[in-house]
């Protein structure tokens, strides 16, 4: 691990200290549970200045849970929808909540962080039909949230920033305003998996094994699909698009999809901004609390939310 970041590296001598090998899981169960213990190590809970509570979105058939997170602010505040990461299918709002609670602390902005369903059982298109649904019910129910729906920014991380670039474009198709920024970190984006930064496979939080097994999950094996809400690379034009800020680290396999889908981004006219962290990996801002690197990404993110929600 010399290559890695300083910070990186005790990151992850302590998952494996605390968790144990960086084992393949062998079945979906296991996959959850290793995710879980993994996050488990390094939980900081909110701070006394950001309040949170859990919600449940009622429709026919399902509810979806949401956490709600607000900062001490006053009047309407911007919106940031928060999808987590997992592969599609593990991680919970609960797992992501340091970052949650620091997005809101740190741009002032109401956070609302989604638990949609999640593959195999509920393989695509369920996890963007309930993302879809949460940013309805926001702007639907802005006056009763406090929150400003002329101001949004939909964020998410791994998985997570796949399904924030479904909203990014379903908000462009229907011109639908508001929309500010999407923030995609260390994003999956695509089911092609001979990229040179898959290939090389110098993550140990993340391998092209491991990608394979998510889409495979996700897509009900049909990773030929030609569905761009599926898979966001195959999008035709992605003209129109909110602007964007996408963030990945150095030895991540999603890398080179990632500043692919940014030269596309800035190829059609989308304002783009596009950091690689080196000596960093997969999921880098779950290293924040002893990442000097992971911090000051996590610093320049908000920032650019903040400058993006400014009123």
């Amino acid at each position: 691990m010399n290559d890695f970041e300083p910070g990186i590296r005790k990151y992850l001598e302590r998952i494996e200290r605390e968790v144990g090998a960086l084992a393949t899981p062998r079945s979906i169960e296991e996959r959850r549970w290793l995710t879980e213990a993994r996050h488990s190590v390094w939980k900081v809970p909110a701070p006394d200045d950001v309040s949170w509570f859990d919600w449940w979105i009622a429709l026919p058939g399902r509810e979806i849970p949401v956490r709600v997170y607000r900062p001490q602010a006053e009047g309407r505040l911007p919106v940031v929808l928060y999808i987590h990461g997992g592969g599609f299918v593990a991680s919970s709002y609960a797992t992501h909540d340091a970052i949650t609670w620091g997005i809101a602390r740190q741009t002032g902005a109401l956070v609302i962080s989604v638990n949609y369903r999640r593959a195999p059982e509920n393989p695509y298109p369920a996890a963007p039909d309930d993302c879809l649904a949460t940013l309805d019910w926001i702007v639907e129910h802005a006056d009763l949230l406090g929150a400003d729906p002329r101001r949004l920014a939909v964020a998410g991380d791994s998985a997570g920033g796949c399904l924030a670039t479904v909203l990014a474009a379903h908000c462009a198709d229907r011109g639908r305003p508001g929309l500010r920024m999407q923030a995609l970190l260390y994003p999956c984006l695509d089911t092609r998996f001979d990229r040179r930064s898959m290939v090389d496979d110098r993550d140990p939080m993340l391998s092209r094994e491991a990608m394979r097994f998510f889409w495979d999950a996700y897509l009900g094996g049909r990773l030929d699909t030609d569905d761009a809400r599926a898979v966001p690379m195959r999008r035709a034009s992605l003209a129109g698009l909110a602007p964007a800020y996408l963030l990945v680290g150095e030895f991540d396999p999603l890398r080179d999809e990632t500043l692919e889908y940014a030269e596309r981004l800035r190829g059609d006219g989308v304002a783009t901004e596009c950091r690689v962290l080196p000596g960093c990996i997969h999921g880098l801002l779950r290293a924040r609390f002893v990442s000097e690197a992971a911090s000051e990404a996590f610093d320049r993110l908000c920032d650019a939310l903040r400058q993006a929600l400014r009123d």
